[in-house]
């Protein structure tokens, strides 16, 4: 239920086009996407991965496409945990199991560039 609020309100407020760039919460990383920052966690796991888990809801005609990631900067890899879709016409959920960040695949690395550039927002490191 939050994740469809999060969705909702990052779709009305682009529609809107008053979305802004917020360190606290909300941000915009492109046109289409924005990262819900507070949604976002760095967690260390007990065989020492550094793993990204983070929301970003898209902004797509007729409604939204919320993506759950999880970017393993120890592995090298991105997983789309969950991808939800909704339209007027179409709600559906998938995931993706996880890939290398260096596949050769250019939607690939556009995602593993998108989580470097959470992860290094939520260090601190980018604005």
């Amino acid at each position: 239920m939050k994740k469809m609020m999060i969705a909702l309100a990052a779709a009305a407020a682009i529609a809107a086009g008053s979305m802004s760039v917020s360190a606290e919460s909300l941000w915009k990383y492109n046109d289409t996407i924005t990262i819900d920052m507070q949604e976002t966690s760095i967690k260390k796991t007990t065989n020492g991965h550094e793993i990204l888990n983070f929301v970003a809801v898209e902004a797509i005609e007729g409604g939204t496409c919320t993506y759950t990631y999880a970017y393993d900067r120890t592995a090298g890899t991105i997983q789309v945990v969950e991808m939800e879709k909704e339209t007027k016409k179409l709600h559906y959920k998938s995931n993706f199991t996880p890939t290398s960040v260096n596949s050769s695949n250019p939607v690939i690395r556009a995602r593993a560039q998108m989580a470097e550039d959470v992860y290094q927002k939520k260090v601190g490191h980018k604005k």
